[in-house]
């Protein structure tokens, strides 16, 4: 049997604390991989999350905090019509707007953090918005695991099953790439914890609806039977904000009743304003009058409920007026002795929630004592004594005076034929360009499309060649495609674009607009908090004619060759310091998949970045190419010599790479010749 979950104690759990505690363990445990899902986010907190911040600050992004983010290329799945203009979400986070079907939504709240000691996983009711993580009344479960000693890793199982069957076959390009790179981790994790198959009697399960043919409602009706094969639920409790807009006929408590015909009492519960939307057919013909409840929470927030928001945020909220909406989705389902199914996640108390329409996740429990947690479920969410179903009428108003706000609206302007755009490099060229997948691609005439204040010219549904600076120009307000309607010019919609795998591949070089950019990160990676950052991006506003500014740098090696190269080198010295520590902190990583993705993120990614650097970049001498790439091909191979054998493959790689590299750049000068000769000499992981 599996050990009961302890029951809760009212008290208020929150996901910003829960990412802090990860945030705070990042320096021993950093994070690895974010995967997000969510209706819809606000782009400060999403910000926030990419940046490991507290995701109250109200912070602008700095330019070495974007070369940081490059590592994790955290992915966000959400619902595709709810895309903004994002004018500041920096370049390689991965956002993958979700397409479904008319009037319905990709609904689910998930947020899953991969660091290398342990995963976390959170499902609830709350988006990645200011007011899902710090204003509402929302719910979540939460769960962190590891080793195989972990409580509940059969719902770890079901997360990777569930993410790899829904999620990775319906991503494109970079956003597929970063999700298929966080499942090789979560199956390398497990699979060295050695972590045992799902019991077949686990008693808890993650359930998801609209994601295949088969309904939450039908797998809620699967799984009680299995639970309880011989009894009969007797009681539905159910906590929503929203409800079917048109509940006649067929409203979602009868849909219920159906497949539970013993059931006899119905409790709702929701907010005081969401009274007015409401009506006797929302509890559907099978319940009786007088076994009909309707249980309201005041606009005013009780004392309570104030005293523990306030123990919680030590006394920070003291003085603070609270407005605290219902956003909570709850269903307890239980047997006359209190047995029974205990639901929490993203579903809505409505036919699109539980009949398959629109995508949710949720997790549901076996519980022994369904009228206690109904108490713990009413003080926590201060819900008012007394029943007001008497007050409803027979049915709704016409037009719902609080409507809801996850509704989707259907917009015939909306460019719905677009499925993905592609950036990806131009052929034979050092230029990208953007190409539009989906059908009748004709009508993109309908519309002017830019990135930033670039407008973008498509024939045959490739856009024209665009510069390798422009895309660092963009680097912020930029990561969508904006579409404006030629004939109604006031109406834009806008749509994240995609990365081909070899931009994936070059990002470390991309996010550097030279090598001495590169050094001088590497020499302060943290430097993006400091109040006089060099590299502030206050420049970066989303432009594409913005100039980049001089730095003094590359004024003083213009002026002298060697001094410049005397200084490259000194500088290049100080990193290679940086890099022996990374080397040893990851060394003394344990497990060793995990050793191996800190060495290539820590490591040979940068370098590989700073090696595509020193090729692409200008230089006056062809010497000064060679000596460069000389040296950081010594010190990858010094590098190189201080891991064990098995680990070496990666490093002789980017060896490899870099004596061809040096191949290239040999000239013929006597002095240059000897260089080449004496460093390729040394480069014995080369093959």
């Amino acid at each position: 049997m599996a050990s009961p979950r302890p029951m809760p104690s009212g008290d208020f759990l929150n996901f910003s604390d829960i990412f802090s505690a990860a945030v705070a363990l990042a320096e021993d445990d950093p994070i690895e991989h974010l995967i997000v899902l969510t209706f819809e986010f606000d782009e400060q907190q999403l910000l926030n999350l990419v940046q490991h911040r507290a995701l109250e600050e109200q912070k602008d992004l700095a330019r070495s905090g974007l070369k940081l983010l490059s590592t994790i290329r955290p992915v966000v799945f959400y619902d595709a019509r709810k895309t903004k203009p994002f004018g500041r979400l920096p370049q390689f986070l991965e956002l993958h707007p979700c397409k479904t079907g008319a009037f319905s939504c990709h609904h689910s709240k998930a947020y899953c953090i991969v660091t290398r000691k342990a995963i976390r996983l959170v499902v609830g009711s709350f988006n990645l918005t200011y007011t899902g993580l710090f204003r509402n009344r929302e719910v979540l479960q939460e769960w962190t695991w590891q080793s195989a000693e972990s409580a509940e890793t059969h719902i770890l199982a079901e997360w990777i099953a569930f993410l790899r069957q829904h999620y990775l076959t319906e991503a494109q390009a970079s956003s597929k790439s970063a999700l298929a790179a966080a499942l090789a981790t979560l199956d390398a994790r497990i699979n060295a914890w050695g972590t045992p198959p799902p019991r077949p009697d686990a008693h808890s399960h993650l359930l998801a609806s609209g994601y295949g043919e088969r309904s939450g409602l039908e797998l809620l009706v699967e799984r009680w039977n299995a639970w309880f094969p011989n009894q009969a639920p007797t009681s539905l409790f159910a906590v929503s904000p929203f409800f079917d807009e048109n509940p006649a006929p067929h409203c979602l408590a009868e849909q219920i009743s159906s497949r539970f015909p013993t059931l006899s009492r119905l409790e709702i519960v929701t907010d005081a304003a969401n009274q007015a939307n409401l009506s006797r057919a929302h509890f559907g013909k099978h319940f009786a009058a007088d076994q009909s409840l309707l249980r309201l929470i005041p606009e005013t927030i009780s004392a309570d409920e104030r005293a523990r928001i306030e123990r919680q945020g030590g006394n920070s909220t003291k003085d603070l007026v609270l407005d605290r909406a219902l956003h909570a989705k709850v269903l307890l389902l239980a047997t006359a002795d209190g047995a029974g199914i205990a639901y929490l996640g993203s579903a809505n108390f409505s036919r699109k929630a539980w009949l398959g329409d629109n995508r949710e996740l949720g997790f549901i429990e076996r519980i022994d004592n369904a009228p206690a947690l109904r108490k713990v479920v009413l003080r926590a969410l201060s819900v008012a004594p007394g029943n007001h179903f008497d007050e409803l009428p027979d049915l709704p108003p016409e037009s719902p005076p609080k409507p809801d706000t996850e509704e989707i609206v259907e917009d015939s302007l909306f460019p719905g034929f677009i499925d993905f755009v592609v950036l990806a490099p131009s052929p034979d060229s050092d230029c990208f360009r953007f190409t539009v997948h989906g059908t009748q691609l004709e009508r993109i005439a309908e519309y002017d499309i830019h990135w930033a204040d670039l407008r973008l010219n498509f024939a045959e549904d490739v856009s024209q060649d665009i510069p390798i600076g422009q895309f660092r120009n963009t680097l912020l307000g930029g990561r969508t495609l904006e579409f404006r309607h030629r004939q109604k010019a006031d109406r834009s919609f806008w749509f994240p674009f995609q990365y081909a795998g070899e931009i994936i591949a070059d990002r470390q070089a991309l996010m550097h607009a030279s090598s001495w950019d590169w050094l001088t990160f590497y020499l302060n990676p943290n430097g993006a908090d400091e109040g006089d950052d060099p590299e502030s991006t206050q420049w970066l506003d989303g432009r594409n004619a913005a100039a980049q500014p001089v730095a003094m740098l590359d004024v003083d090696r213009e002026a002298n060759c060697v001094i410049a190269m005397q200084r490259y080198l000194s500088l290049f010295s100080s990193v290679e310091g940086s890099f022996e520590r990374r080397l040893a902190e990851a060394a003394k990583v344990d497990e060793p998949a995990a050793r191996q993705r800190a060495m290539r993120s820590q490591i040979i990614e940068p370098l590989s970045g700073l090696a595509t650097l020193l090729q692409r970049e200008p230089v006056q001498q062809l010497a000064d190419r060679l000596f460069k790439l000389g040296e950081l091909g010594l010190f990858v191979e010094s590098l190189a010599r201080q891991t064990q054998v098995s680990e070496r493959t990666e490093f002789a790689e980017l060896v490899a790479g870099i004596k061809s590299a040096l191949d290239g750049a040999k000239g013929f000068d006597t002095l240059a010749s000897d260089y080449h000769a004496f460093v390729v000499g040394q480069l014995r992981s080369a093959p």
